[in-house]
Protein backbone atom coordinates (compact mmCIF):
# COMPACT_ATOMS: atom_id res chain seq x y z
CA UNK A 1 0.00 0.00 0.00
CA UNK A 2 2.65 2.03 0.65
CA UNK A 3 4.31 1.97 -2.44
CA UNK A 4 0.88 2.59 -4.14
CA UNK A 5 0.28 5.42 -2.30
CA UNK A 6 3.81 6.94 -3.33
CA UNK A 7 3.32 6.50 -7.04
CA UNK A 8 -0.18 7.83 -6.26
CA UNK A 9 1.88 10.95 -4.85
CA UNK A 10 3.91 11.22 -7.55
CA UNK A 11 1.52 11.13 -9.98
CA UNK A 12 -0.29 13.47 -8.54
CA UNK A 13 2.65 15.64 -8.26
CA UNK A 14 3.71 15.50 -12.02
CA UNK A 15 -0.01 16.18 -12.88
CA UNK A 16 0.13 19.32 -10.71
CA UNK A 17 3.45 20.49 -12.24
CA UNK A 18 2.50 19.87 -15.23
CA UNK A 19 -0.86 21.86 -15.08
CA UNK A 20 1.46 24.68 -13.57
CA UNK A 21 4.10 24.72 -16.51
CA UNK A 22 2.89 22.64 -19.14
CA UNK A 23 1.78 25.75 -21.08
CA UNK A 24 4.69 27.71 -20.76
CA UNK A 25 6.96 24.95 -21.23
CA UNK A 26 4.59 24.11 -24.81
CA UNK A 27 5.01 27.76 -25.64
CA UNK A 28 9.22 27.58 -24.82
CA UNK A 29 9.25 24.63 -27.25
CA UNK A 30 6.91 26.62 -30.01
CA UNK A 31 8.71 29.47 -29.29
CA UNK A 32 12.05 27.55 -30.25
CA UNK A 33 10.97 25.75 -33.20
CA UNK A 34 9.85 29.22 -34.91
CA UNK A 35 13.20 30.33 -34.17
CA UNK A 36 14.80 27.57 -35.45
CA UNK A 37 12.45 27.55 -38.97
CA UNK A 38 12.67 30.79 -39.53
CA UNK A 39 16.19 31.13 -39.35
CA UNK A 40 16.40 28.27 -42.07
CA UNK A 41 13.73 30.54 -43.78
CA UNK A 42 15.88 33.60 -44.04
CA UNK A 43 19.05 31.37 -44.90
CA UNK A 44 17.51 29.99 -47.67
CA UNK A 45 16.32 33.21 -48.79
CA UNK A 46 19.79 35.15 -48.66
CA UNK A 47 20.42 32.06 -51.19
CA UNK A 48 18.32 32.91 -53.36
CA UNK A 49 18.31 36.47 -53.36
CA UNK A 50 22.05 36.15 -54.04
CA UNK A 51 21.61 33.68 -56.70
CA UNK A 52 19.30 35.73 -58.58
CA UNK A 53 21.30 38.81 -57.76
CA UNK A 54 24.35 36.83 -59.59
CA UNK A 55 22.40 35.94 -62.22
CA UNK A 56 21.27 39.57 -63.14
CA UNK A 57 25.37 40.47 -62.91
CA UNK A 58 26.02 37.91 -64.93
CA UNK A 59 23.45 39.52 -67.30
CA UNK A 60 25.36 43.22 -67.36
CA UNK A 61 28.69 41.76 -67.62
CA UNK A 62 27.34 39.91 -70.72
CA UNK A 63 25.93 42.74 -72.09
CA UNK A 64 28.31 45.61 -71.53
CA UNK A 65 30.79 42.94 -73.48
CA UNK A 66 29.16 41.84 -76.35
CA UNK A 67 29.60 43.37 -79.56
CA UNK A 68 26.48 43.67 -81.39
CA UNK A 69 24.78 46.55 -79.07
CA UNK A 70 25.72 50.01 -80.23
CA UNK A 71 27.09 52.56 -77.50
CA UNK A 72 23.88 54.35 -76.98
CA UNK A 73 21.53 51.06 -76.52
CA UNK A 74 24.51 49.45 -74.70
CA UNK A 75 24.51 52.15 -72.56
CA UNK A 76 20.83 52.28 -71.58
CA UNK A 77 21.20 48.58 -71.16
CA UNK A 78 24.12 48.44 -69.01
CA UNK A 79 22.24 51.22 -66.73
CA UNK A 80 19.22 49.62 -66.75
CA UNK A 81 20.48 46.68 -65.42
CA UNK A 82 22.85 48.40 -63.12
CA UNK A 83 20.18 50.43 -61.35
CA UNK A 84 17.57 47.42 -60.88
CA UNK A 85 20.46 45.68 -59.16
CA UNK A 86 20.49 48.63 -57.11
CA UNK A 87 17.14 48.91 -56.36
CA UNK A 88 16.39 45.04 -55.68
CA UNK A 89 19.35 43.18 -54.44
CA UNK A 90 20.74 46.50 -52.25
CA UNK A 91 21.78 44.11 -49.46
CA UNK A 92 24.15 41.75 -51.65
CA UNK A 93 27.89 42.58 -53.29
CA UNK A 94 26.40 42.26 -56.75
CA UNK A 95 24.92 45.75 -56.73
CA UNK A 96 27.79 47.37 -55.17
CA UNK A 97 29.68 45.53 -58.41
CA UNK A 98 26.94 47.11 -60.62
CA UNK A 99 27.20 50.44 -58.81
CA UNK A 100 31.08 50.32 -59.53
CA UNK A 101 30.61 49.22 -63.09
CA UNK A 102 28.77 51.86 -64.24
CA UNK A 103 30.58 54.04 -62.76
CA UNK A 104 33.56 52.54 -65.15
CA UNK A 105 31.67 53.01 -67.96
CA UNK A 106 30.46 56.56 -67.03
CA UNK A 107 34.28 57.58 -66.75
CA UNK A 108 34.92 56.47 -69.94
CA UNK A 109 31.91 58.53 -71.29
CA UNK A 110 33.76 61.51 -69.34
CA UNK A 111 30.63 61.57 -67.26
CA UNK A 112 33.05 62.24 -64.07
CA UNK A 113 29.42 63.18 -62.25
CA UNK A 114 27.34 60.32 -62.79
CA UNK A 115 30.63 58.22 -61.89
CA UNK A 116 31.43 59.87 -58.95
CA UNK A 117 27.76 59.32 -57.81
CA UNK A 118 27.70 55.84 -58.23
CA UNK A 119 30.97 55.55 -56.19
CA UNK A 120 29.87 57.78 -52.99
CA UNK A 121 26.69 55.33 -53.14
CA UNK A 122 29.05 52.52 -53.15
CA UNK A 123 30.79 53.65 -50.19
CA UNK A 124 27.43 54.65 -48.37
CA UNK A 125 26.54 50.72 -48.40
CA UNK A 126 29.63 49.18 -47.74
CA UNK A 127 31.61 48.31 -44.96
CA UNK A 128 34.42 46.18 -46.40
CA UNK A 129 37.30 48.24 -45.59
CA UNK A 130 39.06 46.93 -49.01
CA UNK A 131 36.27 47.94 -51.29
CA UNK A 132 36.21 51.42 -49.24
CA UNK A 133 39.68 52.21 -50.25
CA UNK A 134 39.54 50.83 -53.65
CA UNK A 135 36.45 52.94 -54.32
CA UNK A 136 37.92 55.97 -52.81
CA UNK A 137 41.10 55.75 -54.80
CA UNK A 138 38.92 55.65 -57.80
CA UNK A 139 36.90 58.39 -56.77
CA UNK A 140 40.05 60.81 -56.10
CA UNK A 141 41.09 60.31 -59.42
CA UNK A 142 37.77 61.07 -61.08
CA UNK A 143 37.88 64.36 -58.85
CA UNK A 144 41.11 65.22 -59.96
CA UNK A 145 39.70 64.28 -63.69
CA UNK A 146 37.48 67.10 -62.82
CA UNK A 147 40.01 69.49 -61.87
CA UNK A 148 38.63 68.95 -58.29
CA UNK A 149 42.42 68.20 -57.07
CA UNK A 150 42.17 69.94 -53.16
CA UNK A 151 39.01 67.64 -52.68
CA UNK A 152 40.73 64.76 -54.43
CA UNK A 153 44.27 65.19 -52.27
CA UNK A 154 41.77 65.74 -48.97
CA UNK A 155 40.53 61.65 -49.88
CA UNK A 156 43.50 60.40 -48.97
CA UNK A 157 44.32 59.43 -45.99
CA UNK A 158 44.21 56.31 -45.27
CA UNK A 159 43.53 54.41 -42.51
CA UNK A 160 45.69 51.13 -42.71
CA UNK A 161 49.51 50.69 -43.93
CA UNK A 162 48.44 48.11 -46.78
CA UNK A 163 46.51 50.95 -48.53
CA UNK A 164 49.43 53.93 -48.52
CA UNK A 165 51.58 53.19 -51.32
CA UNK A 166 48.70 53.30 -53.61
CA UNK A 167 47.06 56.32 -52.13
CA UNK A 168 50.52 57.93 -52.20
CA UNK A 169 50.90 56.99 -56.11
CA UNK A 170 47.76 58.52 -56.64
CA UNK A 171 48.96 62.02 -54.69
CA UNK A 172 51.96 61.97 -57.06
CA UNK A 173 49.58 61.80 -60.19
CA UNK A 174 47.33 64.28 -58.92
CA UNK A 175 50.15 66.70 -57.85
CA UNK A 176 52.08 66.28 -61.44
CA UNK A 177 48.98 67.35 -63.10
CA UNK A 178 48.74 70.60 -61.10
CA UNK A 179 51.69 71.41 -61.53
CA UNK A 180 53.64 70.60 -58.30
CA UNK A 181 56.30 68.55 -59.54
CA UNK A 182 58.43 68.46 -56.11
CA UNK A 183 55.17 67.61 -54.65
CA UNK A 184 54.80 64.92 -57.08
CA UNK A 185 58.47 63.62 -56.92
CA UNK A 186 58.08 63.42 -52.75
CA UNK A 187 54.81 61.34 -52.84
CA UNK A 188 56.11 58.86 -55.67
CA UNK A 189 59.47 58.79 -53.22
CA UNK A 190 57.37 58.10 -50.37
CA UNK A 191 54.97 55.34 -52.30
CA UNK A 192 58.16 53.46 -53.88
CA UNK A 193 59.88 53.27 -50.32
CA UNK A 194 57.02 51.49 -49.12
CA UNK A 195 57.03 48.69 -51.58
CA UNK A 196 60.52 48.21 -51.69
CA UNK A 197 59.91 44.63 -51.29
CA UNK A 198 57.20 43.77 -53.97
CA UNK A 199 59.31 44.06 -57.17
CA UNK A 200 56.02 43.30 -59.11
CA UNK A 201 54.71 46.28 -57.80
CA UNK A 202 57.51 48.56 -59.10
CA UNK A 203 57.51 49.01 -62.55
CA UNK A 204 55.41 51.45 -63.25
CA UNK A 205 55.81 53.56 -60.38
CA UNK A 206 59.24 53.67 -61.18
CA UNK A 207 58.22 54.74 -64.68
CA UNK A 208 56.68 57.54 -63.00
CA UNK A 209 59.63 58.71 -61.16
CA UNK A 210 61.87 58.80 -64.24
CA UNK A 211 59.92 60.85 -66.08
CA UNK A 212 60.41 63.47 -63.37
CA UNK A 213 64.52 62.67 -63.66
CA UNK A 214 64.79 60.61 -60.65
CA UNK A 215 66.63 57.24 -61.28
CA UNK A 216 64.88 54.33 -58.99
CA UNK A 217 67.79 52.69 -58.13
CA UNK A 218 69.14 55.31 -56.40
CA UNK A 219 66.48 55.29 -53.80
Amino acid sequence: MDNLSTEDEQLAALKKWWSDNGNSLLMGIGAALVIVFGWKAYQNNVIQEKTAASLQYQQLVTVATQNDFDSEDEAETVSYLAEQLKDEFEGTEYALYAAMFMAKDLVEDKNYEGAAEQLNWVLSKTEDVRLQHIVTARLARILSAQEKHDDALALLKPSEEAFKASYLEIEGDIKKRQGDIPGAIEAYKNAFELIKEEPQAQPLLAVKLSDLGIDPKTL
